[in-house]
C-alpha cells in the first residue's frame, strides 16, 4: 500500500508540470488507485472487522491479484497520456539514464527490505512477549 500510494502522490506531482493536469481518468490512473483502493479496504477490514472479516479481505485480495496485471499491461492495452514503456517496447531509456535508475531501483529495494525486517522484528518480539506471559500463567 506505501508503494502505490508514493506511486499514485508522486505520480500527480509528475503530471502537472508535464501535462498541465493533476489527474485524468484514463485507464492506467484508474486501474492504479483501484489497486490502492483495494489494499486500502483490505487492511480496514482486517483491522476493524469481526467474524468474516477473513473471508472478505481473501476476496478483496483476490481482486487486488487481479488488478496487478491489469495496472501493469494497461500501458500497453490502451493508448493513453502515458509514454510508451521506457525499458520495454517502444520506449528505449538513454544510456546516461541507467546509473540513476539502477541506484533507485536499489534504493527502493533496501527500503521494502528493511521494512519487512522491521515488521519481522516486531513480530519476534510480540510472539516473545505473548510466550512468558503464557509461562507465567501455567506457572502460577
Amino acid at each position: 500500500m506505501l508503494y502505490v500510494g508514493l506511486g499514485l502522490i508522486t505520480g500527480m506531482l509528475w503530471a502537472r508540470p508535464v501535462w498541465g493536469i493533476w489527474w485524468t481518468w484514463d485507464e492506467r490512473l484508474t486501474s492504479f488507485l483501484l489497486l490502492f483502493l483495494l489494499y486500502v479496504s483490505y487492511l480496514l477490514v482486517r483491522q476493524f472487522s469481526s467474524n468474516q472479516s477473513a473471508i472478505i479481505a481473501a476476496v478483496l485480495s483476490v481482486f487486488a491479484g487481479i488488478d496487478v496485471p491489469i495496472v501493469f499491461m494497461s500501458i500497453r492495452w490502451w493508448r493513453t497520456q502515458h509514454p510508451p514503456p521506457v525499458l520495454t517496447g517502444d520506449g528505449s531509456l538513454d544510456r546516461t539514464m541507467w546509473p540513476a535508475l539502477l541506484l533507485n531501483m536499489a534504493a527502493w529495494f533496501l527500503w521494502g527490505c528493511s521494512l519487512v525486517w522491521a515488521r519481522y522484528a516486531i513480530a519476534v518480539r510480540e510472539q516473545q512477549v505473548e510466550e512468558s506471559v503464557a509461562l507465567n500463567v501455567v506457572e502460577a
